[in-house]
């Protein structure tokens, strides 16, 4: 069976880039599911996982779609990478929903100061405020099966790394 790695961390901790990496360096198919761009198939109304419960149920609802995704491409032969902030309720949503599949949920957890840092020198997609919500969602997440601090690993070491996770 192929995995499917939950890729979690906050803005800015790298989860695009080494998903992107790993699936063009290290897999020979994967598909790479972006639950933000899951959860902006709701346009109306759309709300932000920090603007209330509506913003929470919806983050849910994403992570349910992206793991019917997932196990689609897992029955077609493919590896899957599902990039979300994860919590500790959607690591247990993640985990039934994907109860028949390998899942391993991988936790990237650079530096606040890292994570400002790269925040700052993309494009702007959030600010500082909500930046430091996403951050202390993913400090406080306890439950993943592997953790690490990216904060000076570059994306293809990070992305190397990864690919190490398989024969766990």
């Amino acid at each position: 069976m192929y995995p499917v790695t939950i890729l979690t961390g906050p803005a800015a901790a790298g989860k695009n880039t080494i998903a992107h990496l790993y699936a063009t360096q290290f897999c020979d198919r994967c598909a790479v599911i972006d639950v933000d761009l899951v959860r902006w198939m709701l346009r109306q109304p759309h709300r932000a996982p920090w603007e209330g419960e509506e913003g929470l149920n919806q983050h849910r609802l994403g992570a349910k779609h992206a793991s019917l995704l997932a196990r689609s491409f897992v029955a077609e032969g493919c590896e899957v990478v599902v990039l979300d902030v994860v919590w500790a309720d959607l690591s247990t949503l993640y985990r039934r929903e994907l109860a028949d599949c390998t899942c391993r949920i991988v936790r990237l957890l650079p530096s606040w100061d890292e994570t400002l840092n790269r925040l700052h020198n993309r494009s702007h997609s959030i600010n500082d405020a909500e930046a430091r919500w996403v951050y202390d969602t993913q400090a406080q997440l306890t439950d993943y099966d592997y953790s690490v601090d990216n904060s000076s690993m570059s994306a293809e070491a990070a992305a190397a790394w990864l690919a190490t996770l398989r024969g766990v």
